[in-house]
């Protein structure tokens, strides 16, 4: 019996795991456990997870839900599709759930949450992901996906392990759009310059990925700050497709005009929490590592970050 348990059921925990559940549903040595709390675990308890996309909704039931972990036991996979601000807190109440054999596979936006787990479990196998995916949680046990793309991408930088060859496969069966490589640097490298670049431009200028698109002035923005990203990545000897620039536009043209980035939304909730330090910060500090100037960055870095901007956030410089 292979079991998983998906750590986070938002937009993205609650879409995956919503097809891996479904497939358990069928087997018998399969399955999937969801960590969720509050108003969403007890909709998923009492109804399901019932998921919406532009092609077919559907309901599926995990085998657990809880947000207690010691209802788990051991498992064989742990996906995290939690915020980045909540990694530390999440996977240190995680520790009940962890065997030797443990494979974590983070879903986080960001590019340091592989060395940050491995600061708490330096002997499990931690690979590094990312997904693209646009989703939310739409309603408690109800997520919903408007993106014409649904992907995982996961692995070890020049490392192969059969629990991944394992984990491929289950996702596979999944009607999962997954791929393991061994130089998923480049992956997960490309999806932050699109994530932070967005992220940061929709919470600064307070606009909808359509609203960017519209205006020369933020759209003159949103490219100088993935050429400053871009320089990073370069520097840090990240390989990277030589049309990054174009992928990276096209990914944003390809979002809903009416929608907008998790950092975003998370401003707009004014709940006090945001990825700001994963998402903008990282790269204002890791640029300055590398003496390497990123003036747009600094800019809306030292706007978003400012100590009152929960509450003082209108949109307006």
């Amino acid at each position: 019996m292979t079991k998983i348990l998906i750590v986070g059921i938002g937009g993205i925990g609650g879409y995956f795991g919503g097809l891996l559940s479904r497939l358990s549903e069928s087997s018998t040595q399969l399955s999937i456990y969801f960590m969720a709390r509050g108003q969403n675990l007890l909709a998923i308890q009492s109804q399901g997870l019932h998921i919406k996309t532009p092609q077919e909704e559907f309901t599926a039931h995990s085998a657990l839900a809880s947000d207690n972990p010691l209802d788990f036991g051991q498992v064989d996979y742990i996906i995290l599709c939690t915020k980045s601000y909540d990694l530390e807190q999440t996977i240190q109440t995680l520790a009940p759930t962890v065997g030797k054999d443990t494979v974590f596979i983070p879903l986080l936006n960001g590019v340091d949450s592989h060395a940050r787990i491995r600061k708490v479990f330096p002997d499990n196998l931690v690979t590094e992901g990312c997904a693209n995916i646009i989703a939310r949680l739409t309603a408690p046990g109800t997520v919903e996906s408007f993106s014409a793309f649904q992907t995982i991408r996961f692995g070890v930088q020049h490392t192969d392990d059969p629990r991944l060859d394992k984990l491929k496969h289950i996702l596979d069966d999944a009607g999962i759009d997954a791929r393991l490589t061994n130089k998923i640097w480049t992956d997960t490298w490309e999806k932050f310059i699109f994530i932070s670049s967005a992220a940061t431009a929709t919470s600064y200028y307070n606009k909808t990925f359509g609203e960017i698109q519209d205006n020369a002035e933020y759209l003159d923005d949103l490219m100088r700050l993935i050429d400053e990203i871009q320089s990073l990545a370069q520097h840090k000897g990240i390989e990277l497709s030589d049309n990054i620039r174009e992928k990276t536009l096209k990914l944003f043209d390809s979002a809903p005009s009416d929608s907008t980035t998790s950092m975003h939304s998370d401003f707009l909730s004014n709940k006090g929490k945001t990825e700001v330090e994963s998402l903008t910060g990282y790269v204002v500090k890791e640029s300055e590592k590398y003496q390497l100037p990123c003036p747009t960055y600094q800019k809306m870095y030292s706007y978003l970050s400012a100590s009152k901007i929960m509450h003082a956030y209108r949109g307006y410089h």
